[in-house]
C-alpha cells in the first residue's frame, strides 16, 4: 500500500514571519502609503500593531513613532523595521557559518549524479537515521552508507545505492577498523553523526557502565570519526559534517543528566570544530558544518518515558520532522544551525537570562514533562 504523504500547513510563526515582517512586503506597500497618503482612507480597520511589538522595539524609538504618524502609518513602520532588523540577522547569521563567503569553496556539490556524493549516516538503521536513508535516497542519487550496530532492517535492503557496515560506535577498535576499510574504497562527502542512547536515571542512579557507554557514542565516536574522515574531505575540498544534538544542549532535566551532558559536549565539539575549520585547516572553508537540535521526538530513544511525554501533552515531534530539516539542511549545501521547530531557537535564550528567571522556566518544563527513571 502506498503511503499517504501528509499534509502540512505553514506554522503561525512562519505566516508572521514571510508576510507581515517581510521587508519585501512591507517595505513597498509602506513606500506606495507614504506616497498616496489618501489610501488609507480607504482601510479604517488598519490595526495599530505598535505597542503589540514591546519586545521588539525600545520604547523611546516607539513613543516617537506613534507622535509623528497615523496608527496605519506607524503600524506599517514598525513592521517594516523590525522585518528589516530580523532579515539583515539571518543574512548576517548565514553569512557567518558560511566563512562571510557567498558561495560555496572548493569543490562543488553534485547531488544528482550517480554516486558523486557519499552520505555516511550513523545509527541509520532506526529513528531519524533510518527516514534520513529513505529520504536521502528519494532525493539525490548520491550512495548512501549506514554505520550501526543493528542489522540492516528488511525493508531497507531493497534502498538504492545503500551500503551497510556493523560498527560498535562505543568501541573505538570497531571504528578504526570499519571506517578504515571503508576508506580504502570511498571518500564521504557527507558525515552525518546521528547515532545516540539514552536512558532515564537520576545522577545517582546511573552506572558506571551505562556512563560510559553513552558518552563513547554520544560524544566519543564523533571525535573518532571525525579524525578519520575529516582528512579525506580536506583533501578532496569538499565536505558537510552535520551533527544531531538536541535543545538538551542548553537545558537539562532530572532523569537525564547524563543525556543533557552529553549534548552540551556534542555543541562545544561541533563549536570548536567550526572554529578549526575557520582558522587551522587549510581547506577548512571548503567544508560545510551544521549542528541539529530538536526536541522530543518519537523515537526508540524516548521509549523508556515515552508515555509521560504523552501525559504531559508536549509537543513531540515525528522522526519525519527531524529527518527532513536534516536532509534539507545538507542538500542546501551550506553550514547553519537548525532548531526543530523553529521557535524552539528561544531556548537558547536560557544561558542569557538571569539565574531565577531560567530556574523558574525549567522548573516549569520539568514539572510539566515529569520524566520517570526506567525500570
Amino acid at each position: 500500500m502506498a503511503s499517504q504523504s501528509k499534509v502540512q500547513f505553514p506554522s503561525a510563526n512562519t505566516i508572521v514571519y514571510n508576510t507581515l515582517l517581510s521587508p519585501f512586503i512591507t517595505g513597498p506597500l509602506l513606500l506606495y502609503v507614504q506616497r498616496n497618503p489618501s489610501v488609507l482612507d480607504k482601510i479604517p480597520w488598519f490595526p495599530d500593531l505598535t505597542f503589540t511589538l514591546p519586545f521588539r522595539l525600545p520604547f523611546n524609538l516607539r513613543n516617537s513613532i506613534t507622535l509623528r504618524a497615523d496608527p496605519p502609518l506607524k503600524t506599517l513602520k514598525v513592521l517594516f523595521g523590525v522585518g528589516l532588523v530580523l532579515y539583515v540577522n539571518r543574512l548576517l547569521n548565514r553569512l557567518a557559518l558560511n566563512y562571510w563567503h557567498l558561495t560555496k569553496q572548493g569543490e562543488l556539490w553534485d547531488f544528482a549524479g550517480e554516486g558523486k556524493e557519499v552520505i555516511v549516516i550513523t545509527g541509520g538503521c532506526s529513528g531519524f537515521g533510518r527516514e534520513m536513508v529513505k529520504m536521502f535516497a528519494a532525493k539525490t542519487r548520491a550512495r548512501i552508507v549506514v554505520l550501526d550496530i543493528q542489522d540492516l532492517p528488511e525493508d531497507m535492503k531493497s534502498i538504492p545505492r545503500l551500503s551497510y557496515c556493523k560498527i560498535d560506535l562505543s568501541n573505538y577498535d570497531s571504528i578504526h577498523s570499519t571506517v578504515t576499510e571503508l576508506l580504502q574504497t570511498t571518500t564521504p562527502t557527507v558525515l552525518i553523526n546521528n547515532a545516540g542512547i539514552a536512558q532515564a536515571h537520576t545522577i545517582l542512579n546511573t552506572s558506571d557502565a551505562f556512563l560510559d557507554k553513552i558518552f563513547r557514542i554520544n560524544v566519543l565516536s564523533h571525535f573518532s570519526l571525525l579524525r578519520l574522515i575529516l582528512p579525506k574531505m580536506l583533501a578532496a575540498k569538499k565536505g558537510h559534517i552535520a551533527t544531531l544534538a538536541s535543545m538538551a544542549s542548553y537545558t537539562g532535566q532530572p532523569n537525564l543528566g547524563d543525556y543533557a551532558a552529553s549534548k552540551a559536549a556534542v555543541l562545544g565539539m561541533h563549536e570548536s570544530l567550526v572554529q578549526e575549520l575557520a582558522h587551522r585547516y587549510e581547506h577548512g572553508h571548503c567544508i560545510q558544518a551544521s549542528i541539529v537540535h530538536p526536541i522530543w521526538a518519537r523515537t526508540p530513544l524516548v521509549s523508556s518515558w515515552e508515555s509521560e511525554l504523552d501525559r504531559s501533552k508536549q509537543f513531540v515531534l515525528t522522526a519525519e520532522d527531524v529527518a527532513e530539516r536534516v536532509v534539507a539542511q545538507v542538500l542546501s549545501g551550506r553550514s547553519g544551525s537548525v532548531y526543530v521547530p523553529e521557535k524552539m531557537i528561544r531556548g537558547t535564550f536560557l544561558r542569557c537570562v538571569p539565574d531565577w528567571l531560567a530556574l523558574l522556566i525549567r522548573g516549569s518544563i520539568n514539572k510539566a514533562t515529569k520524566i520517570t527513571e526506567a525500570v
